[in-house]
């Protein structure tokens, strides 16, 4: 095999091989959560391997994410020319070793703590090092290049990581540990349509055809430029660009006059999908539901923290799970400790993708609020906690707070009229108990009865008192409670997991009917988890139309839904069913299999001997699994997403990952 490589973005060969032509190949990052509050490590490079067995390079640019942090959206990571021809595997080489101590649980009093990290191969006697995994494609989906650099002619890679799949944590240990293992599935088609961020430099504008582009520069990188894009304004586009709203056209004729180069872009996009009779390739663009721009999301003279406001304390907040971001030094880093953010009368407050919260004020920001701040940071007098200036009165526009929409949990209570009330349980994932909810109004707030603004929003037909409830939205403005919370959508336990759920619920339940991320935002697909100490049965009934589980030897078996965990242990038999919808060029299902240890290479082990395979194909991917399990190979884990139906107890799921 000859293998070729080249720093950055693209990878090519000429001489013998022939290769001569190139097309675009796309790469983004995704994860599906595990019990993380964070999850930070380097992603080295991806090769590709085609048909012929030359191997080039997709990405190499390394970059540093928390991927605890890219589970509701994907990340577009790398734009660049490939060789063309059909590629058959890709090998992903993911760093462990920088930063330490980034992989943090919640610990036994609620909060974030750093876990230490170990290789599961060697236990406590050695450190989760680097890891490079090969991942076969969909044999029926496999990318195909073609000769050109049109984006009609380009291939999105998805790139997904499976936290829950990765490694066990051992709770029995002070503080956590977690048994490194890492699985990763990529493949021509996503198996969701979650929103698409691409960050970046401005390179340009074109207000007559309704385009900007940028130069990509994913995650929190200040300093890689991999690749090129642009993206495609629509009439509903909504614009956050210096501290001022817009919609549409308005918001890019107001880009159009910054600074290229300097200006920092972050767009959320929909894939749209664009066939190409000439070459037979399809292919897409990228379409803008939202953007957020100039010094409301970022800029060299200042520094940010993002998380949850725990707690308000005049124009003090307090964060929990909070990132903390240093443009200045292109770094940023997790904090499980509490950290601050100072407000002032000059703090510019914005909501992302929100066009009816507008003229906000610090007093907008509550106890419940997700926020990321910018700011100039210092180490307060303890010597520990990290603090945020965000008053403004640095400089000129130096401080500004972003509401960010957050997630309420718990049981409903009552519904009356435009208000609800719920014994709230978890906010954002993280315990009440985490929140101090002082000041938010005259009388105290109690959790126990947490009463909601839900407006116009109406609880799909058929929840009842008691049952489990999901509510987006911000907290009411600080002082003014109650009610508590104004929700911009209200759902159920089966609503809130149809992708793409329209406020309060409103769109159908049924499997499959929209993407991620899209319309409101407001989606927590079912997450199953099983763990086996070691099962050659893990299966009951295995066949082309399902499956129910084997929990004889498991160690763990749940279902969350965002915070709620439904214990499969003492739940009668599920039966888990593939999607029916039909793979697109925009979805595609992703059923994998396979041994993460003995199809990757580490340091220490320098050959693999099988890799991961992944199928769109429910029957293929049961015809592999029937032939891998054995006395040598039996089952360890199980993770799946999709839509679970209580009432009828099924899983219908658009994801499988099945660890040997």
């Amino acid at each position: 095999m000859l293998a070729c490589a080249a720093a950055g973005i693209v990878a090519g060969c000429h001489g013998p091989q022939n290769i001569s032509y190139y097309g675009t190949a796309w790469v983004d990052v995704t994860s599906e959560p595990g019990p993380y509050t964070s999850y930070v490590v380097t992603i080295d490079s991806i090769t590709l391997t085609r048909n012929d067995g030359v191997v080039v390079t997709a990405a190499a640019t390394p970059e540093i994410v928390d991927l605890a942090q890219v589970q509701n959206v994907a990340e577009l990571w790398s734009s660049g020319s490939i060789p063309d021809g059909i590629y058959t595997s890709a090998t992903i080489t993911i760093d462990y070793t920088s930063p330490p101590g980034a992989i943090a649980v919640l610990g036994p009093n609620g909060q974030p703590e750093a876990a230490t990290v170990v290789d599961a191969a060697a236990g406590t006697a050695g450190s989760a090092t680097s890891y490079s995994i090969t991942v076969n494609f969909d044999p029926s989906h496999q990318p195909n290049i073609t000769p050109t650099f049109a984006s009609t002619s380009a291939v999105l890679l998805n790139l997904n990581f499976d936290l829950a799949a990765s490694g066990t944590v051992d709770y029995t240990t002070s503080p956590a540990t977690v048994r490194v293992r890492p699985y990763v599935t990529i493949g021509a088609n996503s198996p969701d349509t979650k929103l698409i961020r691409v960050r970046g430099p401005l390179i340009n504008s074109s207000t007559d055809v309704d385009t900007y582009t940028v130069s990509i520069r994913p995650f929190y990188d200040e300093a890689n430029n991999i690749g090129s894009l642009t993206l495609f304004t629509q009439p509903n586009t909504l614009w956050t660009l210096n501290g001022q709203y817009y919609v549409g056209n308005a918001g890019l004729n107001a880009l159009s006059v910054l600074s290229a180069g300097t200006t920092i872009t972050a767009g959320w996009t929909t894939f749209q999908t664009d066939y190409n009779a000439l070459n037979g390739a399809t292919a897409g663009r990228f379409n803008l539901v939202y953007v957020v721009a100039g010094s409301t999301l970022e800029d060299i003279y200042t520094q940010g923290l993002s998380g949850d406001v725990i707690a308000r304390s005049g124009n003090t907040l307090t964060l929990l799970g909070s990132t903390f971001f240093n443009t200045t030094y292109d770094t940023f880093n997790y904090q499980p400790a509490p950290a601050q953010v100072l407000l002032g009368a000059q703090t510019i407050v914005t909501a992302d993708d929100n066009s009816t919260l507008t003229g906000l004020t610090i007093n907008n920001i509550a106890v419940g609020d997700h926020i990321t701040a910018r700011g100039r940071y210092y180490v307060a007098s303890d010597g520990a906690t990290l603090n945020l200036d965000s008053t403004g009165t640095i400089a000129q526009n130096t401080g500004s707070v972003r509401l960010q929409n957050n997630e309420v949990y718990g049981s409903l209570t009552a519904v009356a009229g435009a208000a609800l009330t719920m014994n709230a349980t978890a906010i954002d994932n993280f315990p009440i108990s985490d929140f101090n909810f002082t000041g938010n109004g005259a009388a105290a707030v109690n959790p126990a009865a947490f009463v909601v603004n839900s407006g116009s929003l109406t609880l799909p037909a058929g929840v009842a008192p008691g049952d489990p409830v999901w509510v987006n939205g911000y907290a009411t403005p600080f002082g003014s409670a109650p009610p508590d919370f104004n929700a911009i959508a209200v759902n159920g336990e089966l609503s809130v997991q149809t992708a793409g759920g329209q406020a309060g619920g409103g769109a159908p339940t049924t499997p499959g009917t929209g993407g991620c991320g899209i319309g409101s935002q407001v989606c927590d697909p079912a997450k199953l988890r099983v763990n086996w100490s070691s099962s050659t049965t893990p299966f009951v009934g295995l066949s082309s139309s399902g499956f129910s589980l084997d929990l004889t030897n498991a160690t763990g078996a749940t279902i969350n839904i965002g915070p709620e965990v439904i214990d499969l242990t003492t739940a009668p038999a599920v039966t888990f069913a593939p999607t029916s919808l039909a793979v697109t060029s925009t979805f595609a299902p992703r059923y994998s299999v396979g041994d993460p240890a003995t199809a990757t290479v580490t340091p220490t082990v320098t050959t693999s001997t099988t890799e991961l395979d992944s199928f769109s194909s429910f029957p293929a991917w049961v015809t592999e699994v029937t032939s891998a399990l054995s006395a040598t190979a039996p089952a360890l884990q199980l993770t799946a997403s999709g839509i679970y139906d209580r009432t009828n107890n099924t899983f219908t799921a658009t994801s499988i990952d099945l660890v040997l």
